[in-house]
């Protein structure tokens, strides 16, 4: 069950993002059928035209090719899936960059010079050995999307509050604990994955998130819910799954755009009165908890039409 819950919530999720928000998303470079990619830095040094895209994905690199710096057009740069523990600095001169892709690696330090990346867009470290982000990362003005994910990360730094234009933070399976106050900056934040992390309390910051969309928050150790969490009104998906949770907050049920909610493998025995707020509620997810049948009578009887599992 851990292991289909976050794909269910990412599904999900997906679903919900709204038709602005596609609209909004970065236009991939590498998507555009007429731009040429090349797949060494030999190659792309020997092309006479503009170099925007190189694809050194999955060559067991241990370094990254010397003179990658030349390519000042560079648009989209995939380092997935090689053996790298540490990035060259130069990389970073490419400040024309929008789409960096080092997932899959094993890195463990990102240099302080990612903060010249003023035109980036998509930032994705995901499966890799980092420990921390630098604070320079709060210089990407533009970036939208942040994939840190399976990483080893303990904390993330105050300077991503700075983050203005930031709509997705993938922080799962980590070892985090907390969040910086400065997560609260991030108005235009509309999916948040904190899953498989070490929280025990719900970060207060949050609240002040108002675009938020899709929180998860599957398999940490938080107990208890603020009654703040009313003031997230956009949220359509919030899954708390393998949590300790023993109540819920009785203001919850303003959360009226709410269509999915996963509370499965928690410790708790009711619901908050007037769930039947919950208008927009399509699957409610509440297995694994001690629901007397009683109770479980009455949380259906209020949501007539929703998908509730017990």
């Amino acid at each position: 069950m851990k292991n289909i819950l976050p794909l269910l919530f990412l599904i999900v999720s997906l679903q919900q993002l709204s038709a602005q928000q596609r609209k909004d998303e970065p236009h991939y470079i590498r998507d555009r059928a007429e731009k040429m990619i090349y797949f060494s830095v030999d190659e792309a040094e020997a092309a006479k035209g503009t170099v925007e895209i190189l694809n050194l994905r999955n060559k067991e690199l241990t370094e990254v090719s010397a003179g990658i710096e030349q390519f000042n057009e560079l648009k989209f740069l995939n380092l997935m899936k090689n053996q790298l523990t540490d990035l060259d600095p130069k990389i970073f001169d490419c400040l024309q960059l929008t789409e960096i892709n080092m997932r899959q690696n094993k890195i463990e330090e990102i240099p302080s010079e990612v903060g010249q990346l003023k035109e980036l867009e998509t930032f994705n470290a995901s499966r890799n050995q980092l420990k921390v982000l630098p604070d320079k990362i709060g210089g990407l003005e533009k970036v939208q999307i942040v994939l840190v994910g399976r990483n080893q990360l303990l904390e993330l730094p105050q300077s991503i509050g700075n983050l203005a234009s930031l709509r997705t933070l993938e922080a799962e399976d980590n070892q985090l604990k907390t969040l910086p106050e400065s997560v609260g900056n991030l108005s235009d934040l509309v999916m948040l994955n904190l899953s498989i992390n070490q929280f025990e309390l719900f970060p207060a910051s949050l609240t002040g998130l108002k675009n938020l969309e899709s929180l998860n928050f599957d398999n940490n150790q938080i107990s208890s819910l603020p009654q703040d969490i009313k003031k997230m009104r956009n949220l359509k998906a919030l899954t708390m799954s393998d949590n300790q949770l023993t109540s819920l907050p009785e203001k919850m049920v303003k959360l009226k755009r709410l269509e999915l909610l996963n509370l499965a493998n928690n410790q708790l025995a009711v619901l908050p009165e007037k769930i039947k707020k919950w208008k927009s509620l399509s699957t409610l997810i509440l297995t694994g908890n001690d629901f007397s049948a009683e109770e479980k009578k009455r949380i259906k009887g209020e949501l007539p039409g929703v998908d509730v599992r017990f």
